[in-house]
């Protein structure tokens, strides 16, 4: 489900009041309704998937120690996901788990919604490696 993104001078939401996540709230919302048409406090699962945002339930393990997000609060799986997606962590074994990036999710590199948008303006020093990458795509897909 892609959608044309966000023209240049549109006025993105860049409130993050719900999910204190390192994105705007409407970026993980996005990437729920795009990944699993779900939005973030639904149960979302199948054999290899768990959570609204549709992470393999390998990955959640990796990145938080649990298979099953969905027993999470939304603003959990979004630290989860800024976990996979930026910040990387270290686990209970003393591992460093680095982030793989936000390009992971297809539907972030297909430019669903507004998610190359929030990424290339995004002024966040975590989220700044993948600003020049999620700009080209989101002006190749205008």
């Amino acid at each position: 489900m892609t959608a044309s993104p966000v023209s240049a001078h549109t006025v993105l939401d860049m409130s993050r009041a719900k999910y204190a996540g390192l994105l705007p709230d409407q970026y993980y919302d996005d990437v729920a309704r795009c990944e699993t048409n779900t939005k973030l406090g639904q149960p979302y699962g199948t054999r290899t998937y768990t959570s609204p945002l549709g992470i393999n339930r390998g990955t959640a393990h990796r990145w938080s120690g649990k298979r099953d997000l969905n027993t999470l609060t939304p603003t959990q799986i979004v630290k989860v996901a800024d976990r996979i997606a930026f910040l990387g962590w270290t686990n209970k074994k003393g591992e460093t788990v680095w982030p793989v990036g936000p390009f992971g999710w297809g539907v972030v590199r297909s430019g669903c919604m507004h998610t190359l948008a929030h990424l290339c303006k995004s002024t966040v020093s975590k989220v700044q490696k993948y600003r020049a990458r999620a700009c080209r795509l989101w002006s190749s897909h205008g």
